[in-house]
């Protein structure tokens, strides 16, 4: 049973983190667009795509 809580748990916290990674990704390209592109803004970028597919591969491994 412990097993199972701790799972859906960890479940939960990986879609939030999901979820979170994705509105700062969308914040991050309002505020670039509004203002202005840098290799620090693509940079930052492209690191939250990687850790969205590393999280989004690790979700769908929970599912089992």
């Amino acid at each position: 049973m412990k097993k199972l809580i701790r799972k859906r748990r960890h479940m939960a916290y990986v879609r939030r983190y999901i979820i979170e990674l994705q509105w700062d990704s969308l914040n991050t390209i309002l505020v670039a667009s509004k203002t202005q592109w840098n290799d620090d803004i693509v940079r930052a970028l492209d690191n939250n795509a990687r850790l969205i597919r590393k999280y989004e591969r690790r979700r769908r491994w929970l599912v089992f």
